[in-house]
């Protein structure tokens, strides 16, 4: 058997010098040889060594000798080159509906991990399905949606859900997004283009599922709730609501199957004893709940804006007509929401979001069982942080790597996994 090298470097981010990539570089350096960070080695990737350059000169004009490796979607054999000399690759090229299956099967094919930054449904389950026996079999961990979509919502939900000491149980869990500002924040077109392909495909994503093993799903106290009002007020926090069009939900769901089917979590794939007791004692306290979240703000005529913004977007985005116009021009048919200069860095460093968790449920597991009994028992709770895209995103990412390469043998061998 021929002798395979050891991956080069620690880390390898790919598409570096994208609107969000240079964040994630910027992020990834604070943590490049400092006190008790694993990772020791760094290179950046892409098609365009002379932009990746600039991009690190940007994000730190002092780290100037981080390795270049040209890397290009269009090149299989540049991506496979790429993915030899990694332990774990951060892909940061979007739509990944468009451009994310290649590097993937890389990844895949050489054994290295990756890890993504994907809002985008349709990429995410077909990647799971397609890839996850080979992923096992080479020992590549791939996990997907390790950014602001999911990560605050997976953690808020079990976090909230951690409060309910037994006999408590919860029965709901709702989400309210509200994102901050002192001033009018653009977001990147790429953003953009990616919600505008998840529309595209929404119908063959529904498809797919249906086509896909029924999940286990899991066994929440009490009936479900009713479907609540499109608009609500939440006055417990202070916020008016509208459902979000958010895989957020779907996600969680994901979640809690898994643990239905695995009540420990996930073993890992070097884990000593301890390390399993611990796992299975924490995943013993994460209590399933439904779940949903909505986009909130503190005044009614803020959200009618959102609305009005949201329908913009997705009644042109339903046809291909009205898609060419939004991406032709996103700031006229966004309301300035999209731009293809994407937001200055002022005003990304005057934003952040707060998310706040409203649990519903029982203060005694038995009453969950008495049919009608209706939840007597709420408890609140809040994530916070800074602006969703731009900084959040990267802070993820970066943990998500730093704690993968510091704690490999207490996650699974290998698989595609949507965060969870």
């Amino acid at each position: 058997m021929a002798q395979v090298d050891p991956p080069t470097y620690d880390i390898i981010i790919f598409g570096a010098s994208g609107f969000t990539g240079k964040y994630v570089v910027r992020e990834t350096l604070k943590f490049l040889n400092t006190p008790n960070s694993p990772l020791k080695t760094l290179a950046l990737a892409g098609r365009n060594p002379s932009k990746l350059t600039e991009a690190l000169k940007w994000a730190n004009p002092s780290h100037v000798n981080i390795p270049i490796i040209t890397a290009d979607i269009s090149d299989p054999m540049s991506l496979k080159h790429m993915a030899s000399k990694a332990k774990i690759i951060l892909n940061c090229v979007g739509p990944f509906h468009l451009y994310g299956e290649s590097v993937v099967s890389a990844c895949v094919e050489a054994g290295c991990d990756y890890l993504d930054i994907c809002g985008e449904p349709e990429f995410m389950e077909k990647i799971e399905a397609g890839l996850y026996d080979k992923a096992v079999e080479n020992g590549s961990l791939v996990v997907s949606a390790c950014g602001f979509d999911y990560v605050p919502a997976e953690l808020g939900l079990m976090f909230n859900s951690r409060q309910w000491v037994s006999p408590a149980v919860p029965n709901q869990v709702e989400a309210y997004l509200s994102l901050e500002s002192d001033k009018k924040m653009s977001l990147n077109y790429g953003t953009l283009e990616s919600a505008l392909l998840w529309m595209a495909n929404a119908d063959n994503l529904a498809e797919f599922r249906r086509s896909r093993p029924y999940k286990t799903p899991p066994q929440i106290p009490g009936s479900a709730p009713p479907k609540g009002l499109t608009i609500e007020h939440q006055k417990k926090v202070g916020l008016w609501g509208v459902t979000f069009p958010s895989a957020d939900a779907s996600v969680v769901q994901r979640t809690l199957s898994i643990l239905a089917d695995n009540p420990s979590g996930l073993q890992g794939v070097n884990e000593d004893p301890k390390q399993a007791e611990k796992r299975g004692a924490f995943w013993s306290t994460i209590k399933p709940a439904h779940f949903g979240v909505k986009v909130a703000t503190k005044n009614l005529l803020a959200l009618f804006g959102f609305i009005t913004i949201g329908l913009s977007v997705v009644l042109l985005g339903r046809f291909s007509f009205g898609r060419w116009l939004l991406l032709t021009f996103p700031s006229v048919f966004s309301f300035g929401v999209f731009k293809k200069g994407g937001p200055t860095e002022e005003q990304v460093n005057s934003a952040s979001f707060k998310m706040w968790f409203v649990g519903k449920g029982f203060s005694d597991f038995n009453l969950a069982s008495q049919g009608n009994e209706k939840p007597d028992t709420e408890i609140i709770t809040r994530v916070m942080g800074p602006e969703i895209g731009y900084l959040t995103t990267p802070i993820i990412l970066v943990q998500c790597s730093l704690i993968l390469l510091k704690q490999r043998q207490d996650l699974p061998k290998g698989g595609a996994f949507l965060l969870e």
